[in-house]
C-alpha cells in the first residue's frame, strides 16, 4: 500500500486526473480516499491504461448516465460529493466525460469566500497603517508600549498571514482552474470545428425554419439517410453544409429556450446529444442537436413525453406570436391610414408603394405566427 498527500488537489483536477493515471500506470491503482486528511491510497498491481476523471455534485444524484456508461465510464471510489470516474478508454476515444458544472459552481463559491477573506485582512491590515501614518506626520512624539499578551499578538499576525497566502493563492488556482476549463472546451469545440471532410460537399439555404421546426428535422434526418452528411451549420443558422458520405440513421432536433444557459446544454450532452448549431442570442435561442439512431436502438427524443414535446411547441407558438403581434397591428394601423389618406386625397405612387409594402409586411409576419401555430397543430394531431 502506498498513501499519499496531496492538500490541494482539487485546485487542479486535470493535473490530479493526469496524476492518478500516471500512478496506474506504474502499477498503483487507486484503493481509497480521505477528503478530511487529503489522502490517496493506492495498491499495488499490474500497470494497466486508465483515464480518471474526478466529479463534484450532490450525493443524492441519480446513477450514471447509460450514455456515459456506454462511453466506458465507471465510478471507482465515492465519498461526500465527490466521485472519481475511470475509463479503460485512452482520452482520444472518449466522446463523453463527466459535467464539470457542478465544479465550476463550486470554484466560483469557494473563491467568494477567500476574496471576502482577503478583503477583510487588508481592511484590519490598513488600520494600524493608517493610525500609523497619521501619526508619522504630526510632530508629538511617539510611544510604544509592550503587549501583556505578545505571544497572541504574534500567532495572532502569523496565522493572519499564513490565511492571507492562502487566500491569494486559492484564488489564483481556482480561477485559473475554470478557465482552464472553459479553455478545453474552446479547444475541443475549435477542433471539431476544423475537421472538415473531404469529398462532395453541398451547401443548401432554409430560412425561417424556426417557424417549423419539425419539416427542419425530417429534412435533415432524410439527406442523412440519402448519403448526405450534416457537418456545420452558418453562423446565422440558414446555411447548412453537407459533405457526401455513407447513409446515417440520424436524430435530429431543433430545441427553443426563451433564455438558453450552460446547465442546459450540460444536461443534453450527458444524454448523448451532439450540439450542431446554437443561435448566439441569450434571448430567443435556438439549438439543433443531433444524435446518432442505431438500427436495434429505440428513437431518441429530447423530450420522451408527448405532453412536453405539445407544450414545447406551444410556447414555440405563443412566443412568436406575441413577437410579431405588435409589428402586425402597427402595420395593419398604417395601410388603414395610407387607404384613407388615397381614398380622401386620391392615389399617387408613393401611396401605393408604402401601402403595398406595408400590406406585404404584414403576411410576411402573419405567416410567420400562422406557421408556428400549423407546427403546434401538427404535433397534436400525433
Amino acid at each position: 500500500m502506498k498513501r499519499v498527500f496531496r492538500p490541494f488537489w482539487s485546485y487542479d483536477l486535470p493535473k490530479s486526473e493526469a496524476w492518478l493515471a500516471d500512478m496506474a500506470s506504474q502499477g498503483w491503482v487507486l484503493a481509497e480516499w480521505s477528503l478530511l486528511l487529503r489522502r490517496f491510497t493506492f495498491r499495488q498491481a499490474q500497470p494497466v491504461q486508465r483515464s480518471y476523471q474526478i466529479g463534484y455534485g450532490p450525493s443524492s444524484q441519480p446513477s450514471m448516465s447509460s450514455y456515459l456508461a456506454a462511453e466506458g465510464w465507471s465510478k471507482r471510489l465515492q465519498q461526500g460529493k465527490w466521485t472519481v470516474y475511470e475509463n479503460e478508454r485512452q482520452l482520444a476515444q472518449i466522446k463523453a466525460y463527466p459535467s464539470r458544472k457542478e465544479v465550476l459552481r463550486r470554484n466560483r463559491k469557494i473563491s467568494y469566500i477567500f476574496m471576502g477573506i482577503l478583503v477583510y485582512l487588508l481592511l484590519i491590515a490598513m488600520i494600524p497603517l493608517i493610525a500609523l501614518g497619521f501619526s508619522l506626520t504630526q510632530d508629538t512624539p511617539m510611544q510604544t508600549q509592550q503587549s501583556p499578551l505578545w505571544a497572541v499578538t504574534w500567532v495572532a499576525a502569523v496565522l493572519a498571514v499564513i490565511l492571507l497566502i492562502l487566500a491569494i493563492y486559492s484564488i489564483i488556482k481556482l480561477r485559473a482552474a475554470s478557465k482552464g476549463f472553459q479553455l478545453n472546451q474552446d479547444v475541443i469545440k475549435k477542433t471539431h470545428e476544423q475537421q472538415k471532410p473531404a469529398g462532395l460537399k453541398m451547401t443548401r439555404l432554409k430560412l425561417g425554419w424556426m417557424y417549423a421546426p419539425d419539416r427542419l428535422e425530417e429534412w435533415l434526418e432524410e439527406k442523412e439517410r440519402l448519403g448526405w452528411n450534416l457537418y456545420k451549420v452558418g453562423p446565422g443558422g440558414t446555411l447548412f453544409h453537407f459533405s457526401q458520405g455513407s447513409p446515417r440513421q440520424m436524430k435530429y432536433h431543433a430545441d427553443y429556450q426563451v433564455i438558453g444557459d450552460e446547465e442546459y446544454v450540460e444536461l443534453h450532452r450527458q444524454a448523448g446529444w451532439n450540439k450542431v448549431y446554437s443561435s448566439p442570442f441569450s434571448l430567443q435561442k435556438w439549438t439543433i442537436w443531433s444524435r446518432e439512431q442505431p438500427d436495434h436502438a429505440q428513437q431518441p427524443e429530447i423530450y420522451s413525453d408527448p405532453y412536453h414535446r405539445l407544450k414545447h411547441a406551444r410556447k414555440i407558438a405563443v412566443s412568436y406570436t406575441l413577437l410579431f403581434l405588435p409589428m402586425i397591428l402597427l402595420y395593419s394601423l398604417n395601410v388603414t391610414a395610407f387607404i384613407d389618406g388615397m381614398l380622401q386625397d386620391g392615389i399617387t405612387a408613393s401611396r401605393a408603394w408604402n401601402t403595398s409594402l406595408m400590406f406585404l409586411c404584414i403576411l410576411i409576419f402573419g405567416s410567420f405566427a400562422v406557421r408556428t401555430w400549423l407546427y403546434y397543430r401538427r404535433l397534436k394531431k400525433l
